[in-house]
């Protein structure tokens, strides 16, 4: 008491997937998708190209620090020097005139 079991009969395949070619719409719609993709990528590849090489130089050039501070200590010691000159000079004024004031009030 065998019994055969029909086998599982394949699924049918429609006769117009074989008869007809690709859309030109579709090819023209895959082609677009691809060139734009590939157009998005690279554009994003320049973009973070060019963000790596601005992070990885400094802001300002160290040597260019360093000039700065060089010119800041000059300015600083010329104004301290000009500072001295003239409490000298105003120093010489005032020995100049008390003489003279001295004199001006004995009279």
């Amino acid at each position: 008491m065998l019994t055969q079991t029909p086998a599982p009969t394949p699924p049918e395949i429609p006769d117009w997937l074989f008869q007809r070619g690709p859309d030109p719409i579709d090819i023209a719609i895959a082609v677009v998708i691809v060139i734009s993709s590939l157009g998005a990528v690279s554009m994003l590849w320049m973009l973070v190209r060019g963000w790596m090489r601005k992070w990885s130089q400094p802001a300002v050039g160290q040597d260019v620090v360093e000039t700065l501070k060089h010119s800041v200590q000059q300015l600083s010691a010329e104004v301290g020097e000009l500072h001295e000159r003239m409490d000298f000079a105003e120093r010489m004024l005032a020995a100049q005139r008390e003489p003279q004031r001295l004199e001006g009030r004995g009279s």
